[in-house]
């Protein structure tokens, strides 16, 4: 496996249903826990990173006022 680009290491201790999760889905996708973590944190940060944009942009005046108080309220 390329592991050049990754530089930084971490040690996780997962219970008996997390790990499950894991390897159950890691399995499905034909990849190792480590790949499928890789996943779900790139995943997260590009939902994180979204969001944040979207609030910035409603910050600044675009949109609904409706829109900025679900936004901000998860009506």
């Amino acid at each position: 496996m390329y592991t050049k680009d990754k530089v930084a290491r971490i040690t996780l201790r997962l219970n008996e249903t997390q790990f499950d999760f894991v390897k159950s889905n890691a399995d499905i996708l034909g990849v190792s826990p480590s790949d499928f973590l890789r996943m779900v944190i790139n995943a997260t940060m590009s939902t994180a990173d979204s969001l944040l944009r979207r609030n910035i942009n409603n910050q600044e005046g675009s949109g609904r006022e409706n829109d900025k108080a679900n936004l901000d309220h998860l009506v």
